[in-house]
């Protein structure tokens, strides 16, 4: 029988932080909206980005990105490309998988050539 390890109250916050980020970005309300009223909801998710790393083709068009969302305690990213949300604390590390149902790609794809 294998002991389960108790997380830390840092491991734990980093997990939620990240869950709570994929989720928001997963939320099919949002698509929703985005669809019957025009919301832009990734214009929204884009006020509270830090740092855009864009990702790009060798001839420097768009391929994705990924967004700084939390810095200076732990660092949580979202990365376009792969789908995933990573967050690092120190030396714990966690990653949590997302659907973009609020257009996040679609928006970067076009702000990228501004």
């Amino acid at each position: 029988m294998s002991a389960v390890k108790k997380l830390t109250d840092c491991e734990q916050q980093l997990r939620d932080q990240c869950k709570h980020i994929a989720e928001s970005i997963s939320d099919e309300l949002k698509k929703a909206d985005k669809e019957t009223i025009g919301v832009c909801p990734a214009s929204d998710f884009m006020e509270d980005v830090y740092d855009i790393e864009w990702i790009t083709h060798k001839d420097k068009t768009y391929k994705s990105a990924r967004l700084m969302v939390a810095g200076g305690g732990p660092n949580i990213w979202v990365n376009l490309q792969t789908k995933k949300v990573e967050g690092y604390w120190w030396g714990d590390y966690y990653e949590y998988n997302f659907v973009d149902n609020i257009g996040l790609n679609d928006y970067l794809e076009e702000i990228y050539d501004i």
